[in-house]
């Protein structure tokens, strides 16, 4: 509007100067409205600026979306369709198989007919042969038992009934004490300040047989003997 307002001043202004220019002078030519140059370049910037907002959508939508999973294309098995039985096809002719001929059976062999055999003689009785006893000799004498002594070694015997020279012979021993369980491996007793179990050699020749309960057996010499704890 302010271009065709100063349009028209220019026109009174120019009436005023020129005053044979009246109302059939030529008019003078307008020029068609132009827009100014900052808004062409306003114009242009803003569909700049919206067509880089379109492409930057569209690479966030791109990017962002998950990539759709492959097409499989399965390729289905080519179909064969076999033509059906219709009423032009004749039906294979039958095979007419000629009946089996019989065959003779096999002739049995002659069999020869043999004679019996006679029944076989009875036996002769042989005089029966003398026995003859074999005498064996008297079996010898049981031996005679074994002395008293000789036993002794397998009684449990107490110190005071040993021999003699086995008890003047005999280690001394220091029996501090005893345990007594009904597991023979947690059963023990003090010796010479030592602490033994069943099997173990209290002194040369002297071994600790079994541990009972307020008595251990030894064994010296092949005696068996038991004392108290």
């Amino acid at each position: 509007m302010s271009y065709i307002l100063d349009a028209l001043r220019k026109a009174d202004a120019q009436r005023e100067r020129d005053p044979a220019r009246g109302i059939h002078a030529q008019p003078v030519q307008v020029s068609p409205l132009e827009p100014p140059e900052g808004h062409q370049t306003r114009f242009w910037l803003g569909g700049v600026v919206v067509i880089g907002a379109g492409l930057l959508a569209v690479a966030a939508w791109q990017l962002a979306g998950p990539a759709a999973p492959p097409v499989a294309v399965s390729v289905a098995p080519p179909v064969v369709h076999l033509p059906a039985a219709g009423a032009g096809m004749s039906p294979a002719p039958a095979v007419i198989r000629p009946p089996p001929v019989p065959t003779a059976a096999p002739a049995l062999p002659a069999t020869e007919v043999l004679p019996a055999a006679p029944p076989p003689a009875a036996p002769v009785a042989l005089p029966a042969a003398p026995l003859r006893e074999a005498r064996k000799p008297a079996p010898a004498l049981a031996a005679s038992s074994p002395a008293p002594a000789a036993a002794a070694p397998d009684r449990l015997l107490s110190v005071n009934e040993l021999p003699a020279d086995v008890q003047r012979d005999l280690p001394k021993l220091a029996i501090s004490g005893g345990v007594y369980s009904d597991n023979p491996a947690q059963r023990m007793m003090i010796v010479n300040g030592q602490v033994v179990g069943e099997g173990a050699e209290l002194a040369p020749g002297v071994v600790l047989e079994q541990i009972r309960a307020r008595t251990a057996v030894l064994r010296y010499r092949g005696y068996r003997y038991a004392v108290a704890y």
